[in-house]
């Protein structure tokens, strides 16, 4: 349901109702946007405001604006990017199949961020001593939240030791949806002895250099945090699949 909307960032504001209408199917793809003048007097905006809202949607691959057809939605699976992540984590709580594509996601990408950092940055003192520091600093807090942040931040340093920018920016694109949903996920992360023994151990392994050794490490620990979502979700189609080594 549409609602007023204040006048400070009022574009933002209008994109936001907009792209959460659509991400959950209440604008299926194919279909219009209500014309123009009727958006802009359900939500009490000028249509400036509101082309500049449409705009972004355009940009996020949410929808096509032309001239004589109006706004029709695309299908944001064949035309959206990874920037997409932020905006549907929210609404992850009636769509528990994304968590699994997350943690599935999740679980491929820190095992070969592992393996390549392993590869590339037994030489790296400052990268390593970042590490370390993190794993020092999860010893310390016995908070659920806080210490799957810290998780989080250990694999973005890790991420830095592979020296791979594209490796980076995915991180970033999606850091500030999934830090939003927190909550759920740090009854994802497993004990706090599990992730501390496990920072300590990938540490080791990157030491050495050993490639192999990392990835596992990696692997094991991520596939753990999927087989948990599963239970936690009740449903067995939730369970992670099984992945190529």
């Amino acid at each position: 349901m549409l609602k007023p909307v204040e006048k400070q960032r009022v574009a933002e504001e209008i994109a936001e109702q907009l792209r959460s209408l659509i991400l959950n199917g209440q604008y299926p793809p194919g279909s219009k946007l209500p014309p123009e003048r009727e958006l802009s007097k359900r939500l009490r905006v000028n249509r400036a405001s509101l082309r500049e809202a449409l705009k972004k949607l355009e940009h996020l691959g949410l929808v096509r604006i032309r001239q004589g057809d109006g706004t029709r939605v695309q299908n944001f699976m064949e035309t959206g990017g990874i920037e997409l992540v932020q905006h549907l984590l929210p609404l992850a709580g009636g769509k528990p199949e994304l968590i699994r594509d997350l943690l599935e996601f999740r679980r491929i990408f820190g095992r070969e961020v592992a393996r390549l950092a392993a590869a590339r940055s037994s030489k790296d003192r400052d990268g390593l001593a970042k590490l370390r520091a993190l794993a020092d600093r999860a010893d310390a807090v016995t908070g659920a939240a806080e210490l799957f942040d810290l998780d989080f931040e250990f694999y973005v340093a890790l991420a830095a030791l592979t020296g791979n920018q594209v490796m980076l920016l995915l991180i970033n694109t999606v850091r500030d949806g999934v830090r939003g949903f927190t909550p759920l996920l740090a009854n994802l992360a497993g004990p706090g002895e599990t992730v501390r023994a496990h920072h300590r151990e990938l540490i080791v392994a990157l030491e050495k250099g050993d490639i192999t050794n990392a990835g596992r490490i990696a692997d094991d620990y991520l596939k753990m945090g999927a087989e948990l979502a599963g239970r936690l979700g009740g449903k067995p189609e939730l369970q992670p699949q099984p992945l190529p080594d």
